[in-house]
């Protein structure tokens, strides 16, 4: 192919400047390598971005208000520590004394002027006789009760009281590990939203490439350069790269959606124009730190409190063989004519019990304890198995998503290169339309995986920093 054919297949599209293209209408001389060419104007519905999400973060702190908010796991985290202050005033109320009063009102349906009334007797006296037995009970007859106990000895009551304190400490704990895991959950929510953010964007910038290429084969064949051939096989990668266009918006949405969900935000979630991925994981860290030891980790120190609680539970049933030794007083009052009312008695004593038989209750108590306890102390020895292989395995996932960045950034710029050259043959008419396509789909994939790639590696930054870390938000 001579000059002026060259000239003439790449005027239309600006691809030589005005100059050298007036050069080759005058004398056939080849025109430079070095020129750069424009691309032709195209167009397509797809090339429009996605419309921003209704929700759009600003700051690692607006998100973190958000979630404490609106999380309902934080939000159940926080109900079960409540609860377990609340079972704490429960036991410990058992080893505190108790006052309770009963009113009521009492009448002899077939002696109503001999009314009974609290500790035996009739209406000859209160009492069975006092001060000159003026006084009688009245009819109807109004008493009122007292009674007063004060535990003395209970060693089972001892032990539940702190089983429920170590249960608290436990409740605690986990609220910590729910903290951890929300944290980490948003920050892999939010490198998910930009990855597609960014996704997208590589999608729409291959698609308008590929219907750059469309244009250009289209151009050959008008002009008799190409063949039918090459525009299906360019149009086939267009379409190619529509796919992929509309498949990625839809992964955008899902993420925001995701993000959305993990703040408690009905709708998507995404980021506010200007806000960048560093700043947001830069805040993230600052509000959790490194912990000193990885037994100091929240869950594992949760499963530990549990195994405790469990193994009281054992010390809590056999406290229930020992005697209960409690100090009692009741008073009571009653209604008398003439006058209002009048105490005849007010006991103190002291009640022993002992427990000598049961039907066999404490004994399966028992038998259930003890298996709770085994099953807390096999828990806590897997989480520590996991545990460990979690942290090395994060540790690795750095080094490794760091390695495969780097190749893919370097296969990505052997792509690039490789469809320019491959580009610059199919414009001169060396290159083929299979050669083209074959080099714009390479080209397409390595820059999908190196976006892939370049935000697999911080998650795994942040994902590893959050698993030897503990967060007091």
């Amino acid at each position: 192919m001579n000059a002026l054919l060259i000239a003439a297949l790449l005027l239309p599209f600006r691809l030589l400047p005005a100059a050298l293209t007036a050069q080759a209408e005058q004398t056939p001389v080849q025109a430079p390598a070095s020129a750069t060419p424009a691309q032709p104007q195209v167009s397509d519905p797809l090339l429009t971005p996605v419309p921003p999400a209704p929700l759009e973060l600003k700051s690692w702190g607006e998100a973190l208000g958000l979630l404490r908010q609106r999380s309902t796991d934080l939000q159940v985290a926080l109900a079960q520590v409540e609860s377990a202050a609340g079972q704490w005033r429960i036991s410990l109320a058992a080893l505190l004394p108790t006052l309770q009063g009963t009113a009521s009102v009492q009448y002899n349906v077939l002696n109503p002027d001999s009314t009974s009334y609290i500790g035996g007797g009739t209406s000859s006296g209160v009492g069975g006789g006092t001060s000159g037995g003026d006084r009688t009970p009245t009819s109807p007859l109004g008493v009122g009760l007292l009674t007063a106990s004060v535990p003395v000895v209970d060693l089972s009551a001892y032990t539940a009281l702190g089983s429920a304190r170590e249960s608290q400490r436990a409740a605690t704990l986990s609220l910590a590990e729910t903290r951890r895991q929300l944290t980490s959950r948003l920050a892999s929510a939010i490198v998910s939203v930009v990855a597609s953010e960014r996704l997208a964007e590589v999608n729409r910038v291959n698609l308008r490439t590929a219907l750059e290429r469309l244009a250009l084969a289209q151009r050959r064949l008008e002009l008799g350069a190409g063949t039918q051939l090459d525009v299906v096989r360019v149009q086939q990668d267009a379409e190619t790269a529509r796919d992929a266009v509309v498949s990625g918006d839809e992964s955008l949405r899902q993420s925001r959606e995701a993000l959305g969900l993990a703040l408690g935000v009905q709708g998507g979630v995404g980021l506010a124009q200007g806000t960048t991925l560093v700043a947001l994981l830069t805040q993230a860290r600052q509000d959790c730190h490194q912990l000193e030891s990885l037994d100091r980790r929240a869950d594992l120190a949760a499963a530990r409190a549990r195994l405790t609680v469990a193994e009281r539970g054992v010390t809590e049933v056999k406290g229930a063989y020992a005697p209960t030794l409690a100090l009692q007083s009741t008073t009571a009052a009653i209604t008398v004519d003439p006058g209002f009312a009048e105490v005849p008695t007010w006991n103190i004593g002291a009640a022993l019990v002992l427990p000598f038989w049961d039907g066999g209750v404490r004994e399966g108590r028992l038998r259930v304890a003890r298996a709770q306890a085994e099953v807390a102390r096999q828990n806590v020895v897997a989480l520590e198995r996991s545990v460990e292989v979690e942290v090395n395995q994060s540790r690795r996932a750095v080094t490794v998503a760091q390695a495969t960045r780097d190749i893919a950034a370097r296969a990505r710029a052997l792509a690039e290169e490789s469809d320019r050259l491959t580009r610059r043959s199919f414009e001169v008419g060396t290159g083929t339309s299979l050669e083209l396509v074959q080099s714009a789909g390479a080209l397409r994939q390595a820059e999908l995986q190196l976006v892939l790639r370049e935000f697999q590696f911080q998650d795994t930054q942040v994902t590893a920093f959050l698993t030897e870390a503990a967060c007091d938000w």
